[in-house]
C-alpha cells in the first residue's frame, strides 16, 4: 500500500491535474517568498551571531585610561601600570596602545589637530580577562593600579557597549518574525492557489469520486503539484538570496575591523539557507494536503 505523502506517482495519473511544467505563476512566486525569506533568515542569523560574539568578547574587556598631563609621567606610568596588569591574577591579555593610535582615534573630531603634541591625550592600556569581571572585580583592580597612579581609570567594554549589543538583539528579533511571517504568507499563499486548482479541475475530482478515487488518492496529486513548484521555487529563491548574501560579504570584507565585524555569516547558517527550502516544501506540501481535504469534505 501506498504511503498517504508518497511523492511519486504514476505519469497516468498525473496527466489529470498537470504539473504545469514550471510555467504558471506559483512557482514564481514560490520563489520570491523563498528568497525575502532566505534573506530575512541571513539576517537573523547574522545579527543574533553577532550579538552573542560581540556580548561575550567585549564583557571580559576593559581600557585603562591615564590621564596625567605630564606626556613623560604618562608614559612611564602606562608601562607600569601594564606591567602590574600581566602580574594580575584574573588577566588574561594586556596590550598598551601607542600615542600616535591613541591621537587617530580622536582625529575624526579634532581633524589635524589631534596631532598637535600640546593637546594631551589619555594613554591607553586595553586589557582582557579570562572572565567577565564583576564591578567589585574592576574597582579592585583600579584601587591597586592607583599605587602606581592616582589619575587611572578603568573602563568596562561591557558597559559603554551595551546598547548596541541591544540595538543587534533587536534587530535579530524583527528580522526572525518577518521571517515567520513570510512563511506564513508561503503557506496563505500555497491554500490560495491550491483553491484555485481544485476549483478548475473540480469535473475532474468528481469524476475520480464516481470512479472509486478517494479523497487521499485526489489530495497526493496536489500536493505533488505544489511540491514541485516549491522545490523549483525555492532553488531559484536560493541561488538569488546566495548571490546576494555574497555580494554584501564581500562589501563588508572591505570595511575596516569594527563594530560589525562580527556580523557575519557561520557555517550552520549556511547549512540553515540549504535545508529550509526544503523545509518550506514539506510544509507546502502539507498545506496542500489539508486543504484539498478539508474542502472536498465540503464539496464532495
Amino acid at each position: 500500500m501506498a504511503a498517504p505523502f508518497a511523492f511519486a506517482i504514476p505519469a497516468h495519473d498525473r496527466k489529470l491535474i498537470p504539473d504545469g511544467r514550471f510555467s504558471g505563476t506559483m512557482s514564481w512566486v514560490m520563489a520570491i517568498m523563498l528568497f525575502l525569506t532566505l534573506l530575512a533568515a541571513a539576517a537573523a542569523i547574522s545579527l543574533g551571531n553577532a550579538a552573542n560574539q560581540g556580548s561575550d568578547t567585549l564583557a571580559s574587556e576593559a581600557t585603562v585610561q591615564l590621564l596625567d598631563p605630564d606626556p613623560a609621567a604618562r608614559a612611564a606610568q602606562q608601562k607600569a601600570v601594564a606591567e602590574l596588569l600581566r602580574r594580575t591574577q584574573g588577566v588574561e591579555a594586556v596590550t598598551v596602545i601607542p600615542e600616535a593610535q591613541s591621537r587617530k582615534l580622536i582625529e575624526p573630531w579634532l581633524g589635524e589637530a589631534a596631532n598637535d603634541a600640546d593637546i594631551p591625550v589619555p594613554a591607553l592600556i586595553d586589557v582582557r580577562f579570562d572572565s567577565p569581571p564583576t564591578v567589585a572585580t574592576l574597582r579592585q583592580v583600579q584601587q591597586s593600579l592607583r599605587r602606581v597612579s592616582q589619575s587611572v581609570r578603568i573602563d568596562s567594554h561591557a558597559s559603554w557597549m551595551e546598547p548596541f549589543v541591544s540595538l543587534m538583539q533587536t534587530l535579530f528579533l524583527l528580522a526572525l518574525s518577518v521571517m515567520l511571517l513570510l512563511l506564513l504568507a508561503t503557506a496563505a499563499t500555497v491554500v490560495l492557489s491550491v483553491r484555485g486548482a481544485l476549483n478548475t479541475h473540480r469535473t475532474t475530482i468528481e469524476i475520480m469520486h464516481m470512479m472509486g478515487s478517494t479523497d487521499i488518492q485526489a489530495a497526493r496529486l496536489f500536493q505533488r503539484r505544489v511540491a514541485l513548484d516549491a522545490l523549483f521555487g525555492g532553488m531559484v529563491g536560493l541561488l538569488a538570496a546566495i548571490l546576494v548574501l555574497w555580494l554584501l560579504g564581500s562589501r563588508f570584507s572591505a570595511l575596516e575591523p569594527g563594530l560589525l565585524a562580527d556580523a557575519g555569516m557561520p557555517l550552520y547558517g549556511w547549512l540553515l539557507l540549504v535545508v529550509i527550502p526544503v523545509g518550506v516544501a514539506a510544509l507546502a506540501m502539507l498545506t496542500a494536503r489539508w486543504t484539498v481535504l478539508s474542502a472536498l469534505k465540503k464539496i464532495i
